[in-house]
């Protein structure tokens, strides 16, 4: 059985599955789209919310989630890159970059599992591929090695850091280090200079300052 989010109900995947043969339950999933075992989870991402993703920094949180909780974990980026980069402002070697990025991340905690990136081109792709991947869960798959700690250069401390912060993703994060050189410069900076920053923007400045100078004792809603 797969246990799919409510979510998803407005894709065509759900119904596929059971067209296949595959047992499926609603639930209001905390992490991920669909749920295989208690070791294995899907997350579905249609290809420009993971391009918007990339900048936003919702993606950063949702591959340490899955790392944290499960095992192993796949992210589908679900459509046809070539017309996706045709109406986005990123390259192919970025958006490529970003796939082998995603791949590596690891939590620090809990589980520190795997994260797979699979990219399909339809629904109906996502709907086979998670119907074999319920077959070979079936079977007894999968058989997870050892992991152990994985250990960060300290660029890749900065990063992580950084990227956790509201609105900002791995990209933004990379940028602002760039530009402030370190965390200190970069938490005692003004908004307007922290909006210069290119891709930040005013909004996305004024809430890194408003957070950087609140008072841990100060009540937020």
């Amino acid at each position: 059985m797969i246990l799919v989010d409510h979510r998803e109900k407005r894709s065509m995947i759900p119904a596929k599955l059971q067209q296949f043969g595959v047992e499926i339950r609603f639930e209001d999933l905390p992490v991920g789209d669909y749920l295989l075992s208690d070791n294995l989870c899907v997350e579905r991402k249609e290809i420009n919310d993971y391009i918007t993703s990339l900048t936003s920094g919702h993606l950063h949180t949702q591959l340490y989630e899955l790392s944290t909780n499960f095992e192993v974990s796949y992210l589908i980026v679900e459509g046809i890159i070539s017309e996706a980069l045709m109406y986005r402002k990123i390259k192919r070697e970025a958006y490529l970059s970003s796939l082998a990025s995603a791949s590596l991340k690891r939590s620090l905690e809990g589980k520190r599992g795997i994260v797979q990136i699979v990219n399909l081109e339809t629904a109906f792709d996502t709907a086979l591929f998670l119907k074999s991947l319920d077959e070979h869960v079936g079977n007894g798959e999968p058989r997870i090695p050892p992991l152990s700690r994985v250990k960060k250069g300290v660029k890749d401390q900065l990063v992580f850091i950084v990227s956790s912060l509201p609105g900002i993703g791995e990209i933004r994060a990379r940028r602002l280090l760039e530009h402030f050189g370190d965390l200190k410069t970069l938490v005692n900076a003004d908004w307007g200079e922290i909006a210069s920053v290119p891709g930040i923007g005013a909004k996305t400045a004024k809430e890194l300052y408003t957070l950087f100078i609140k008072k841990y004792s100060e009540e937020t809603q």
